[in-house]
C-alpha cells in the first residue's frame, strides 16, 4: 500500500510538472545573449557552462561547454552528444524557451556557435518535455568550421515538418506542444572518436524567432518581387 501511494505521488508530481510547462507560453521573440552569465545553461553532464564576459559573436559575453569524444558511441541516426542544455529544472534563461511552440508562434530557433575541434561539425537541436521524453530532433545540414562564430538556424514552423521523432510516432508533436528542455548536440566525426581531448563549444545569441505577421510577410514578398522585376528590367535594358 505504501509503495502504491509513493508511485501515485511520483506520477502526480510528473504530471504537475508537465502541465506547468504546457500552460506556460514561450517568449517570442527572445534572445539569450549571455551578457551577464550562463543563465542556467548546462553542459553534457548537467554542470553549469563556463562564462566569458567578452569575445562573443556580438563582442559581449558567451557560454562554453566541453566534450571529449574519446570512446563515444553515436546515438540514433548516427547523432553525436548533447553538449549544451537549457532545461526547465534549472529555469534556464528564465524559462523563456518553455511552452507550446506550435501555438506560441515559434518560426525558427537560431544560435551562434563556435568550436575548436580539428574537423567541421554539424549541429542538431533536440527538444523534449520537462520529463525529457517524448522528444524530437531537428538535424542541421550546415557544416561549421573550427574557430569561427557561425549562425545556425533550425526551421520550426510551419507544421514542424523538419522534426524527427526521437521515440514513438508522434513524439515531435508531443514535445513541441510542451517544450521543457532545449538541447544542442553535435555530429560525431569518426576522426574525433579516438582523440582524448576535451573540445570546446561556445554558444551565443540563442533566439526564438517569431512567425512574421501576415502583413509583414506580404510586404516582404512584394519587396522581393519588386527586386526581381527591377533585375529583369536592368538585364533587358
Amino acid at each position: 500500500m505504501l509503495n502504491r501511494m509513493k508511485k501515485m505521488l511520483l506520477w502526480s508530481g510528473m504530471l504537475g510538472a508537465f502541465s506547468a510547462v504546457e500552460a506556460q507560453a514561450a517568449t517570442v521573440p527572445f534572445t539569450e545573449s549571455f551578457d551577464s552569465g550562463v543563465s542556467g545553461w548546462e553542459n553534457s553532464v548537467n554542470l553549469p557552462l563556463a562564462f566569458t564576459a567578452t569575445g562573443g559573436s556580438d563582442g559581449g559575453g558567451f557560454a562554453t561547454g566541453t566534450f571529449n569524444f574519446n570512446g563515444y558511441v553515436p546515438g540514433f541516426g548516427g547523432s553525436g552528444p548533447i553538449v549544451l542544455r537549457a532545461s526547465a529544472a534549472d529555469d534556464a534563461s528564465g524559462g523563456a524557451f518553455l511552452g507550446n511552440w506550435l501555438t506560441d508562434g515559434v518560426a525558427s530557433v537560431s544560435f551562434m556557435v563556435r568550436h575548436d575541434a580539428p574537423e567541421a561539425m554539424d549541429f542538431y537541436l533536440r527538444i523534449a518535455t520537462a520529463a525529457n521524453s517524448p522528444a524530437g530532433a531537428f538535424f542541421g545540414t550546415q557544416s561549421v568550421a573550427a574557430n569561427v562564430w557561425t549562425l545556425v538556424t533550425f526551421p520550426i514552423a510551419p507544421l514542424a515538418t523538419h522534426c524527427t521523432d526521437a521515440g514513438p510516432p508522434g513524439a515531435c508533436a508531443t514535445a513541441l506542444a510542451a517544450v521543457g528542455n532545449l538541447q544542442i548536440g553535435t555530429s560525431a566525426p569518426v576522426g574525433l572518436l579516438d582523440d582524448d581531448v576535451a573540445y570546446t563549444f561556445d554558444i551565443d545569441q540563442v533566439s526564438l524567432n517569431p512567425i512574421p505577421e501576415p502583413g509583414t510577410a506580404l510586404l516582404m514578398g512584394l519587396g522581393l518581387a519588386g527586386l526581381a522585376l527591377a533585375g529583369r528590367r536592368e538585364a533587358s535594358a
